[in-house]
Order: structure tokens, then sequence, then C-alpha cells
């Protein structure tokens, strides 16, 4: 790190000596050290691809920087011409929000990472987690908040349809999702069947009740 800490300056418009002290100091498991971030920051700045792009938005949000991590995995997706990886990063961004309860963001790059890889049925499960975790918070009463297990049942199942390795745990969550909603009788005495339910905040999405 000393050395090439006094080489900087006189390499940093290298990009040869730039990548090879990155990945110099990335295999000896120096990462975390000031220096690395400069020098993959140097590299991008000469030659940014969405590699270098996705690698900053990693450092970024490892020292707990957000916005400038969103940035830079925004301009990886921009940069990235493979849409299997553009799917993946698009993934992790929607993680983060909803690691962060930020569910309407999170559901938005869940969308984005579908429709460059539509066969990524965890993003529709992480959908439906969302819209589970939520019912309590989005609906009216005790009937439509339960509804909304309707929903979070019909993405769950979404996941089994465009991944068949997905199509057991997809089958469970759903079933599990659907012994939360309104049962039959319910539906029966309350004369709801066939009826639409508009569910409120982030989730702004509507379910129809079941017919019997």
């Amino acid at each position: 790190i000393p050395l090439y800490r006094k080489n900087f300056d006189k390499f940093k418009s290298d990009s040869v000596w730039l990548n090879r002290a990155a990945s110099r100091m990335d295999s000896k498991e120096c990462s975390d050290d000031p220096l690395f971030v400069e020098l993959v920051e140097a590299l991008h700045d000469l030659n940014p691809s969405a590699n270098s792009a996705y690698y900053l938005g990693l450092l970024k949000e490892k020292k707990g920087n957000d916005s400038e991590a969103l940035a830079y995995y925004n301009q990886a997706v921009d940069l990235q011409t493979d849409n299997y990886e553009k799917g993946k990063i698009l993934y992790r961004i929607a993680s983060g929000f909803k690691k962060k309860g930020s569910y309407g963001q999170a559901r938005t790059y869940y969308q984005k990472a579908l429709a460059a890889s539509p066969s990524m049925g965890k993003a529709h499960l992480a959908i439906a987690q969302m819209y589970a975790s939520s019912a309590n918070s989005c609906g009216d009463d005790n009937f439509s908040k339960r509804a909304v297990y309707w929903l979070a049942a019909d993405e769950a199942r979404k996941a089994g349809r465009v991944d068949a390795n997905l199509s057991k745990d997809a089958a469970n969550t759903a079933a599990n999702y659907m012994s939360k909603a309104p049962s039959r009788s319910e539906i029966f005495s309350g004369g709801r069947q066939g009826e639409t339910i508009n569910i409120g905040c982030w989730i702004g999405r509507s379910v129809k009740v079941p017919n019997l």
C-alpha cells in the first residue's frame, strides 16, 4: 500500500498500472483501504465499464454511502449489455431498498430486474414478501388487510411459473399466504365474492375476492 500510494499521482492516468494495482490489492484483501477506492475510481474515470461501476457501488454501499452507491449501480445498469447481468444488478439495488423498508422503490427495481431477466423468480418472491409484511398497514379493515395475502400469493405463484427451480418454494409460500387470507365462510357470510378491493399505501393495487 505505501508503494502504490507513493506512485499513485504519477500513474493515476495509466489504466494498465491502475488495473494491476487494484487487482493486486484485491487479491491481497486490501479492498478496505481508502487507496483501493481511489484506484478503482481513477480506473472508472479513465475507462468506465459496467464492472467498474458495479464494484464502486459495492464499495460505496459498504462504506454506508447509499446515494453514491445507487448512482454507481444505475451507471452499471446503463453500461451493462448482458440482460442477465443487468438483472442481477437491478435485483441488488431492489434488495437494498427492501432492506431499508423502501418497498415502493424496491418493487420498481425488482420489476426492472424482471424486465431484463424474466426468469428471475426470486424477484417475484421478494415482492410477495413485501406485500405480505405490509398487510396490516395497507388495508382499511380486517377483511381488506387480509385480502393483501391474495395479492401476495398471486405474486408468489408467478415465481414458480417463471423459474421451475422455485416451483416448490413458490407453491409453499403461496399456500402459506392463502391460509392467512379471508376464508370461504367469511367471503360467503359477508357477501364479498367477486368484489374488487382497492389496496392503498405503497402497494396501490386491487385484488378480486374469489368467487365461491
